[in-house]
């Protein structure tokens, strides 16, 4: 197979990505905006030296899946090859609901051995998503408060976000307008210059919180846009003068408005602040951490002492804390290990000194980023034992890397769920359950 080449495939499985997978021909062949079960002609456009791997784009669909729709955003390229301006954040919507959730359940059954049973799923479709992160590109005077296509920095469309909470997606059109009568200058990635490079958006579902990340201080956007932008509750700014793609810097300013959201989440009130986390899809992520703080048949956990590490906005802290005499979160974050009382410190830190004190606790649940908790987190939580271990992850790969590490030490997988957090994307939520030695209590 080279390059340039034409080949008929029929697609297996979904990759983390959202593309279909083909492997039949003998080389992984990575298509989007087709799907398992369907065949396509596609166009080969690239061959690794290193491994039998290849991407191809989609040529002609010759046998799609029945459960295929046209798709409802019209900045998606969804189903079809990537446009120029297009939007490629939720590449499942050209199939129902239905068949994505079953796509993405089948994925993590042939990627990693692991059936989690049907996923558990919200009531809304659209509008879910609470927390954005905007890229801001374009020119002086014609702002794009968007994203990038995947794979790529070119700038993607995002106006009136079909996922995005409603409020949010009057927020980002709204910002976009003014910042581009205002003359405002978009961060430049390839050169280091102009002004304005991201814009968080948060809500409660009623209130918009926004955070400006501007390039460097003074900023023409965080002195001129607080008061053209009328739709926000609250405006904060900070400063992320590095050429990365992290979008938190420096501790925020409050420049007008709210300084934070209030947000009930399981029933446990969370202050959010500009640069806090907040769960993209809280109806969802509410369940799972209710599962998350139960054991596998949703009975409550009770005992002396839990620990919970990656606390976040502390809402497992709290549930928590309703079931065991003392709770002891950790979060690496200043802004959430403040608003917990605690110092802001590693897990494998935090670890390492319970141990050292002589603290066993009966349960520990972990919330931990994309990347897993990673070697040494699991080897100090081989090395503390605890009987009941729970962990909620975000990236199934991360998961199966941790759950190795801790299964060689002496941990039993009992149960798997997940849960479909982020509708029209390939994205899991997982909560794992695990118990030391037997698997007994």
């Amino acid at each position: 197979m080279r390059a340039g080449d034409l080949v008929t495939v029929d697609l297996e499985v979904l990759t983390p990505e959202g593309d279909g997978l083909s492997e039949s021909t003998g080389t992984s062949v990575h298509v989007p905006g087709v799907y398992p079960g369907e065949r396509a002609e596609v166009r080969v456009e690239h061959v690794s030296r290193q491994t039998p791997r290849a991407h191809a784009r989609l040529r002609t669909l010759l046998q799609a899946h029945p459960a295929r729709v046209a798709p409802p955003c019209p900045h998606s390229d969804a189903g079809i090859a990537p446009r120029r301006g297009a939007c490629s954040g939720c590449p499942l919507q050209a199939l129902d609901l239905a068949a994505q959730r079953e796509l993405k359940r089948a994925a993590l059954v042939r990627r990693h051995g692991l059936d989690p049973g049907p996923l558990v799923a919200g009531p809304d479709a659209w509008g879910y998503r609470w927390s954005s992160k905007r890229i801001i590109t374009g020119t002086s005077g014609h702002v794009l408060v968007g994203s990038y296509h995947r794979g790529s920095h070119a700038p993607a469309a995002m106006n009136d976000c079909r996922v995005d909470h409603p409020s949010i997606a009057a927020a980002a059109r709204e910002l976009q307008a003014a910042a581009s009568a205002l003359a405002i200058v978009p961060y430049d990635e390839a050169t280091g210059s102009g002004d304005l490079r991201y814009a968080w958006f948060k809500t409660d579902g009623r209130d918009v919180l926004l955070t400006l990340i501007t390039a460097a201080s003074p900023s023409p956007a965080a002195e001129l846009l607080p008061a053209a932008l009328k739709l926000p509750a609250g405006v904060a700014w900070s400063v992320q003068a590095g050429r990365g793609n992290a979008v938190r810097g420096e501790p925020p300013v409050q420049l007008r408005g709210r300084p934070v959201l209030s947000v009930s989440l399981a029933g446990v009130p969370v202050e959010v602040g500009p640069l806090g986390f907040l769960q993209p899809n809280p109806r969802v992520a509410e369940l799972a951490y209710r599962d998350l703080v139960a054991d596998e048949a949703g009975a409550p956990h009770r005992g002396k002492l839990a620990f919970d590490l990656y606390a976040g906005a502390g809402v497992t802290t709290a549930l928590l804390r309703r079931e065991f005499a003392e709770v002891v979160p950790c979060e690496v974050y200043p802004e959430s290990a403040a608003a917990l009382g605690v110092p802001a410190e590693p897990a494998e830190v935090f670890l390492a000194r319970q141990q050292a004190e002589g603290r066993h606790p009966e349960l520990v649940v972990a919330n931990p980023p994309r990347g897993g908790m990673g070697p040494a987190v699991c080897a100090a939580l081989v090395r503390q034992a605890a009987p009941r271990l729970q962990i909620m992850s975000c990236s199934a790969d991360a998961l199966v890397r941790d759950l190795a590490t801790l299964q060689a030490g002496g941990y039993v997988l009992r149960r798997l769920r997940a849960y479909d957090t982020l509708p029209h994307t390939p994205h899991l939520e997982l909560v794992a359950w695990l118990s030391h030695g037997t698997g007994d209590d």
